[in-house]
């Protein structure tokens, strides 16, 4: 990584940006261009640093030839938790300070649809404990529900997956019979795909969203409640020497089941890389923070 960081200032292009002035190498004050990482298998592995990664990030945050800081952000298809959390997560790993301005998760796009759904109730899935819910209510959707609250509402929906005490205490009463599902956000990977997998079907193929209903066949698409997922990734990497299956082999399944149980194909909508709805959300996230960082806002900012 370090080497490739090299390469873009060893580049004729970047370097006919700098004049000599007294025999020692300036830059011009205009920096049009910035770096995207992405974290896992580029600066982190699991919970292990990749050894060039600190090198790398001290190179952009100015021990570098020109001895200019250049504006970067970290984006993931990674999740589960808020901007703030994950920054200071890295931070403690890499040794290097991150703001939560410079932190772009699958979800953080999402952020887009608040003013669709800020006040209907989303049914969001994925995550441990009611983590994701955090992240939804910190983005502006006031009425979060998890796949928890509906098993407690109805235990026999998914009876195979028994809530303990602690799970109830984290659980958000609701009628669901009164109380309609308007649209379904995935946010991170499932920890019971069984059980997210019936529901999220059963909220698919509801009348209106309202569990325990099923609709009429013609109805199947024309007023499905709709869904997003945050990561289309069917594989991932951690410490194990096989790669995991992702949020995207979820939707597979979600989408096998959806067509043999109604016999029409599965409309969704997707987030993440490389969606370009995700690139544009952190080509303006990366803007926002350079004209922080180095005090300069430019248009068509090339990107590395």
């Amino acid at each position: 990584m370090l080497r490739s960081l090299n390469r873009i200032y060893s580049n004729k292009l970047v370097f006919k940006k700098a004049i000599n002035c007294n025999n020692s190498l300036r830059w011009h004050s205009t920096c049009n261009y910035g770096v995207c990482l992405d974290i896992d298998g580029v600066l982190i592995k699991g919970d292990t640093v990749v050894p060039e990664a600190r090198a790398a990030l001290d190179f952009l945050d100015g021990n570098n030839m020109a001895k200019k800081k250049i504006p970067f952000i970290v984006l993931t298809n990674g999740g589960g938790v808020t901007e703030k959390k994950k920054a200071k997560e890295l931070s403690k790993l890499l040794e290097f300070d991150l703001s939560e301005e410079q932190v772009v998760l699958s979800h953080s796009p999402m952020r887009s649809l608040v003013s669709i759904y800020q006040n209907s109730q989303v049914l969001v899935l994925g995550g441990a404990s009611d983590n994701c819910r955090k992240v939804a209510e910190s983005y502006g959707f006031n009425q979060v529900v998890l796949p928890n609250d509906i098993l407690a509402w109805n235990p026999s929906i998914w009876p195979f997956t028994k809530l303990g005490r602690e799970d109830l205490k984290l659980t958000k009463k609701v009628d669901f019979s009164r109380e309609s599902i308007v649209a379904i956000m995935m946010f991170h990977d499932s920890r019971d795909w069984g059980r997210d997998l019936q529901i999220t079907l059963d909220v698919l193929r509801s009348r209106d969203g309202y569990v325990g209903t099923l609709r009429k066949e013609n109805e199947v698409t024309s007023r499905a409640v709709p869904i997003y997922f945050s990561n289309p990734d069917i594989i991932w990497a951690n410490d194990y020497p096989v790669p995991r299956y992702a949020q995207g082999s979820f939707r597979k399944c979600l989408e096998l089941l959806f067509q043999d149980t109604t016999g029409h194909k599965l409309k969704y909508k997707l987030f993440g890389k490389p969606e370009p709805i995700t690139y544009m959300y952190a080509a303006k996230k990366l803007e926002d923070f350079a004209a922080e960082y180095t005090g300069e806002r430019i248009s068509n900012r090339k990107i590395y």
